[in-house]
């Protein structure tokens, strides 16, 4: 009786902890860069498209050269536009497949953006 007790503490204590990391916050991070280049020419759009699991708010934003940025979703529609990096804190989104894009400030040639989504 004493072993079965024993078993049943350890299997519950490691169901419980479990159960924690399971409802641990999720960051997600999506990455951008725009260049100006020469029109018709060279210039560049990037965006890594990355998947937020569940409603994301976006918790960090880190802007190279950007004077905002959009969020659009895997096929190509637009979400929201920002102009400001400061804008954009604690706007969320939910569960789905995007992208981020910079806004490349006035007199810079290129720019980039990593934008933090926190999943709960």
């Amino acid at each position: 009786m004493k072993k079965r007790l024993k078993s049943l503490s350890v299997a519950l204590l490691g169901l419980l902890l479990v159960s924690e990391v399971s409802f641990a916050a999720t960051n997600v991070s999506g990455r951008g860069s725009q260049s100006r280049g020469y029109a018709g020419h060279n210039a560049e759009i990037n965006g890594q498209l990355f998947t937020l699991p569940g409603t994301g708010t976006i918790s960090n934003i880190e802007g190279n050269g950007a004077s905002g940025f959009w969020i659009e979703r895997s096929s190509g529609e637009m979400v929201r536009n920002f102009n400001s990096i400061a804008e954009a804190q604690g706007y969320s989104l939910p569960a789905g497949s995007y992208r981020v894009i910079p806004n490349i400030r006035d007199g810079a040639n290129s720019c980039g953006i990593t934008v933090t989504f926190t999943c709960p």
